[in-house]
């Protein structure tokens, strides 16, 4: 871990959270990062494996400290997605991985580490949009193109309520209660077919807390004829009846199966209707892959 400060206090606490049982735990990755905060210090650097710098806030307790933990997040979910494509022959490396919802790059990061190449990274809250630039700057061998956008069905203005301390828990559905909300900005909105190519297949992954439908639907003709896979984080407690019913049509006419990941546990798509319902008051991660 790097962070900005060399003085003795945040070499002890470096120390402790690379080699001390800190780094381990959540509560005390959890804790360094309040301690950071109190002092002044919004934003620091986990050194990766292969030198690169991946740069998160302090005021972030869901991304930021697993990584301080494990040193990436959720890699999981993208190994078991990783052998999906390999059982239905999709080559990564031919392929363009378009993440919505980018949030600071990890989901690319770990998307470039099971050999995506071509990245399209659609992130429209300003903090998180200027650190998914500098962490995919300079990504090896691999060419991106970033988008400062929220994605919906007709482009214009959206009003994003932001998190407070989940920098990935920014939506465009309002919150159902005032206390997950700090403020709300007005953010540029566009289709999906604002970032995707006519006649370029792509994977597509979707992290967008509770706006899913409406992203889905935004690209619906060019999921229809270019999308190859597709991963979705479904909210169902941010869904209306009508989002559910049209999310579960778009789904079904993709594909007959899904996996719910990291489990890789397989399912006909005729039951996520019911998966919905299991998970209500929750959220989980689908992949489907493009039936023949």
């Amino acid at each position: 871990m790097r962070l900005q400060d060399s003085s003795r206090f945040y070499r002890i606490l470096r120390r402790w959270l690379v080699n001390g049982s800190g780094m381990r735990s959540k509560h005390g990755a959890a804790l360094a990062l309040d301690i950071l905060a109190a002092n002044g210090i919004t934003e620091f650097a986990i050194v990766q494996p292969d030198g690169r710098e991946l740069r998160l806030l302090t005021k972030d307790k869901v991304i930021a400290p697993a990584v301080i933990r494990f040193g990436t997040f959720a890699a999981e979910a993208m190994a078991t997605f990783r052998s999906l494509l390999e059982i239905h022959k999709v080559t990564t490396s031919e392929i363009v991985f378009v993440n919505v919802g980018a949030n600071v790059g990890t989901t690319c990061l770990n998307a470039h580490a099971i050999g995506f190449r071509r990245f399209v990274a659609v992130e429209p809250e300003p903090e998180n949009f200027r650190l998914l630039r500098q962490n995919l700057a300079g990504l090896s061998g691999s060419t991106v193109r970033l988008v400062q956008a929220a994605i919906g069905e007709r482009a214009g203005r959206g009003a994003l309520h932001r998190h407070k301390n989940n920098m990935g828990g920014h939506s465009l559905v309002a919150p159902q209660s005032s206390d997950r909300a700090s403020d709300t900005i007005a953010v540029e909105v566009q289709p999906l077919t604002f970032c995707v190519e006519a006649d370029e297949p792509f994977v597509l992954f979707v992290d967008v807390e509770g706006f899913e439908p409406q992203v889905l639907m935004s690209g619906a003709d060019a999921i229809e004829r270019n999308c190859r896979a597709l991963v979705v984080e479904l909210t169902p407690a941010k869904y209306s009846n009508d989002d559910t019913s049209r999310l579960c049509q778009q789904l079904a006419a993709f594909s007959d199966e899904l996996f719910l990941l990291p489990s890789g546990d397989r399912y006909p798509a005729s039951d996520l209707p019911v998966l919905l319902h299991a998970h209500r008051d929750d959220h989980f991660d689908i992949a489907m892959i493009r039936r023949k």
